[in-house]
């Protein structure tokens, strides 16, 4: 959980106060505190690998000797770690020669013994061996959850049962720890011999029986395995030296959290003092529980948290309409309310309603089921009727948790919501736009201290939520649109006091509901066009693999590292450039800079790009395309980065490459319907107008108040020649440096892009801030003003935390610089195109303009409009677009109409 801990803010790291890394002691304790809390163990232990080599290392020098060395300042925590642990009673132990699993499997299988339940914390998949009847695994889960792993769940993921561990492993290895295994078995052999054979022994003694392929793997690897076996297989401690085997000797009878909570504010972590220090109930004595957590006994489950349970609200199952009646006068009372949908699928263009969820105040919910246990409840026209009383009606304000799904179900289900007033998956975004996540689950455990009910704890695996019988299907719905307010009231009043209110109500929530019905609307695919073009890149890919064989001089799996490794740097005797775990790396990086040697490396690229094409879009978007409506239905995400942009995903339509003929080919199977056309409106270099303005820089302000080439210019500055006189290539370079410099590109990778020596980069870098002294001054004021706030802000106001700024990292503090200035310039940029989608939404409702809004591709917005009003709307987009927000330089807005969106580029 340490190592864990530490690794899961490996991007972020958390510091104290003197600038020491302290991700792992904070991990760990709120994992600790967590577990406490939710789960009120009578017996626990902390257990800690030696840091001296064990015997397994003795058996086998390579044991772990591929992994990499723990950093020093991951062990520097552990003393703060086993401080606070000794201060709140918790006993922390260790055995030299021993790992951390062995003493775990003694005090395992002591419970077993005794029958005692008994649940291990972790993740090591080594630990399964020891899941049985009484003992159980926890593993994390994302979120701060966790999952209860018991035999039949080890048996569904990995196809053995728990005794089978030891011999599955020894087959397939475990690249984690260096154990080899046999060479060439892998899970799915594995699981199939152990099947048929039931052990090691078996498989062995049964070889005869087993394919030939099987059998020589086995016979060569026959050492290896039983090696395998012997370092795999968890050892019971013979002489414990510093604790006795005894469960009783973990009893947390002491338990002091309060003790903590110095050494929590110490290292300035006031969460986790306030998360200790708060009033807990006292560890439940009649409970036989073990090392592990406490459980019921016979249920064999852990026990949720009674305070947290406590503080669950009252949720009412509607079954009558009288009943729903009486609710949608609360709503109309209240004025403000949360809502939410059950369905069928996660999949909005086919997921049906099952039921619906509704809050008027924290603590109190109601569920409206359409079905419940597999019966209808509420007739659906009735209800739909009803429902449509408060969700259209535009006074009434609604609260959702990523309600563009909800929206898109409603819509489907003939009723469109009119007044979606706030989103609490979008307001914790806009909070902290680094979260790892911002699901409704996480969200109520990170900021309001709640374990919610989670969906597979409710509806069975392969089923969906219409089995689920009522009592079980409102706790869990209703929790949901509570929850949902508890957030709102948690997260409104936070939003207003970092001034970001106009963000939130004036633009994301009217762009959540621009991009649902953009979703909803989706773009013509000619499936038929990929599949041709499909068949093309089929030829195509084939010529360049006999034009590789043919360089080469035999036949080889191309897609295969180890063969290309193979052929590259033993056949052909290049100069490996890095190494990974498995040898030199030909990632595209490698491969990029060995074409400059070499014709196989430049053909190897050739081929994996138009693989990862034909695989990545030509064969897969055909699949994508609703056969109801002809079209594909992407899905953009409002919180999918930390600058505001917006991402796209099933398909990810933003990766499709522009330039290459290849992506134009697949563009061109995008289309508009039949007397149509698309119109692509592009703003021009919209992030360095952003960097003019908000810099203020007067030369570069003047090309574009000139309508001049940037690149031209710039190009004609460091070089000193004056722009007609400017070459191509120094133009290049110009661009390159141009939009570098909004990435804090250093001379090292300008040199790396460009090809030319340090010195040579670091002088073109130098001679563009002489030239540009505005920008170099926004720089240095934009990263000091990080370095004060802890933060930096669009033009907008939308917030970035700058985690590092003030790290004494060098690495790390540079790479949060580069963060610091780039989100002002991205991030506003992403605004203002926002800010031009909701003014042209707004004038195509307003006028009702025969006019769609398709995609939003990066800085492009598509269009669909009728032939015949082709160039009147082409007009339209580009003045609102231009229009879309006053800066110090012009914004201009490319407009371009086509047949089709490769017709566009």
């Amino acid at each position: 959980l340490i190592y864990r801990a530490y690794f899961a803010f490996i991007n972020r790291p958390l510091t104290n106060k003197e600038g020491k890394n302290v991700s792992a002691f904070f991990g760990f304790f709120r994992s600790l505190l967590s577990l406490l809390d939710g789960y009120e163990p009578g017996y626990l232990a902390v257990v800690m690998d030696s840091r001296v080599p064990t015997f397994r290392h003795e058996m086998y020098p390579e044991y772990k000797a591929t992994r990499e060395k723990a950093p020093e300042e991951l062990h520097e925590q552990v003393p703060l770690i086993e401080e606070v642990l000794r201060a709140m009673g918790i006993r922390r132990i260790s055995q030299e020669r021993y790992e951390a699993d062995d003493l775990i499997a003694t005090m395992a299988r002591l419970c077993s013994a005794e029958q005692r339940p008994c649940y291990i914390v972790s993740g090591d998949k080594d630990l399964l061996q020891l899941v049985d009847g009484h003992v159980k695994m926890l593993r994390p889960d994302k979120g701060g959850s966790y999952q209860v792993i018991g035999p039949a769940e080890v048996e569904d993921q990995l196809g053995v049962r728990p005794d089978q561990i030891i011999d599955y492993l020894s087959l397939i290895g475990d690249s984690a720890d260096n154990v080899p295994g046999v060479r060439g078995i892998g899970p799915k052999t594995a699981v199939k011999l152990l099947t048929k054979y039931k052990t090691l022994d078996g498989v062995y003694q049964n070889i005869d029986s087993c394919s030939k392929g099987e059998q020589s793997k086995l016979l060569e690897g026959r050492e290896s395995a039983y090696m395998s076996r012997r370092l795999v297989v968890l050892h019971d401690v013979e002489n414990p030296d510093q604790w006795s085997a005894k469960i009783e000797d973990f009893q947390l009878k002491n338990l002091n959290r309060a003790a903590a909570v110095p050494l929590f504010l110490r290292e300035g972590a006031k969460g986790l003092a306030e998360q200790a220090g708060g009033e807990k109930s006292p560890p439940s004595q009649n409970l036989s529980s073990s090392m592990g957590l406490s459980t019921d006994g016979g249920a064999g489950k852990p026990q949720k948290n009674t305070s947290k349970v406590s503080r669950k609200g009252i949720y009412e199952a509607i079954e009558s309409l009288d009943d729903l009646d009486r609710w949608i006068a609360r709503v109309k009372e209240a004025g403000t309310y949360s809502f939410d949908c059950e369905t069928t699928s996660l999949n909005e263009m086919q997921a049906r309603p099952l039921g619906f969820s509704l809050a008027v105040k924290a603590g109190e919910a109601c569920y409206i089921p359409l079905i419940a246990g597999g019966r209808q409840v509420l007739p659906e026209e009735e209800t739909r009727e009803k429902l449509r009383q408060i969700l259209e009606d535009r006074e009434l304000k609604l609260v959702g948790h990523n309600f563009k799904y909800d929206y898109k179900v409603l819509r489907l289900w003939g009723i469109t919501p009119r007044n979606v007033f706030f989103d609490t998956m979008i307001a914790a975004w806009l909070l902290d736009s680094s979260s790892s996540s911002y699901g409704m689950d996480a969200l109520a455990e990170k900021d309001l201290d709640y374990r919610t009910v989670h969906y597979d704890e409710v509806v069975p695996k392969g089923a969906d939520f219409s089995v689920v019988d009522l009592a079980p299907a409102t706790n869990y719905a209703a929790e949901d649109a509570d929850i949902t307010f508890r957030l709102y009231e948690s997260y409104k009043d936070r939003i207003n006091g970092m001034g970001m209110q106009n963000l939130l109500y004036r633009v994301e929530m009217p762009l959540m509901r621009i991009l649902a019905e953009m979703e909803l609307r989706g773009i013509r695919v000619l499936g038929q066009r990929l599949t041709e073009y499909g068949k093309e890149l089929n030829r195509e890919l084939k010529a360049i693999e006999r034009e590789i064989y043919r360089e080469v001089g035999y036949e080889f799996n191309i897609s295969s590292t180890k063969q290309l490794q193979e052929v590259l740097f033993v056949e052909r005797k290049l100069s490996p450039v890095k190494k990974t775990k498995t040898g030199y790396s030909t990632d595209l990086q490698v491969l990029e800079l060995l074409s400059q040697e070499d014709i196989v490396p430049q053909q190897v690229l050739q081929h994996r790009t138009l693989s990862k094409l034909k695989s990545t879009y030509v064969d897969s978007l055909p699949q994508l395309v609703d056969p109801r409506t002809g079209r594909i239905h992407t899905r953009f995400s409002q919180t999918g980065t930390a600058t505001g942009r917006l991402s796209s995903r099933e398909p990810n339509l933003q990766n499709i490459p522009i330039r290459e003929e290849a992506g134009r080919r697949i563009r061109r199977a995008f289309v508009p319907d039949e007397g149509k056309l698309l119109i692509s409106a592009d703003y021009s270099q919209i992030e360095l107008v952003v960097l003019a303005h908000l810099s203020g820089d007067d030369e570069l302000k003047s090309v574009f108040q000139k309508g001049g080439d940037v690149h031209r210019r710039t190009a004609a500055l460091i070089f000193d020649v004056s722009e007609d006189q400017v070459s191509a290539e120094q133009r290049r370079i110009a661009k390159t440096i141009n939009f570098g410099v909004m990435y804090g590109m250093s001379g090292f990778r300008l040199a790396r892009e460009l090809n030319i020596p340090r010195g040579k980069a670091d002088n073109f870098i130098k001679a563009y801030f002489q030239r540009y002294s505005g920008i170099n001054s926004f720089i240095q004021k934009t990263v000091e003003e990080a370095e004060r706030r802890g933060y930096v802000e669009t033009m907008l106001g939308r917030r970035r935390e700058i985690s590092g700024i003030n790290s004494r990292n060098k690495t790390e503090k540079s790479g949060a610089e580069r963060i610091a200035v780039n989100t002002p310039i991205q991030g506003t940029a992403a605004d203002i195109v926002k800010l031009a989608m909701i003014k042209i939404d707004q004038e195509i409702g307003k006028r009702r303009l025969p006019l769609e809004m398709l995609l939003q591709i990066h800085d492009e917005l598509i269009f669909e409009v009728p032939a015949a009003e082709a160039e009147e709307m082409m007009d339209f987009v580009r003045r609102h677009m231009e229009e879309a927000v006053e800066l110090s330089v012009p914004l201009k807005v490319s407009v371009e109409i086509g047949e089709s969106w490769g017709d566009l580029h």
